[in-house]
């Protein structure tokens, strides 16, 4: 995997960790409409990392 690519994961594995705690936040807020929001965006994250862990480890298969 490039520097590029690993960066690119490092940085959806980041949005993911943060999303969550974001999440945690908001639900001590009781800001239910937003935690929601914040609970797909978690989620989205979640198959965007693993997504990209894939694709990035079939480019590296087939180079």
């Amino acid at each position: 995997m490039t520097k590029q690519e690993n960066t690119a994961l490092n940085m959806a594995k980041f949005i993911h960790e943060q999303s969550l705690l974001l999440l945690d936040k908001l639900n001590e807020l009781n800001l239910d409409m937003a935690a929601d929001m914040c609970d797909q965006l978690h989620e989205d994250a979640e198959v965007l990392c693993m997504t990209l862990f894939v694709q990035l480890n079939d480019l590296k298969d087939e180079g």
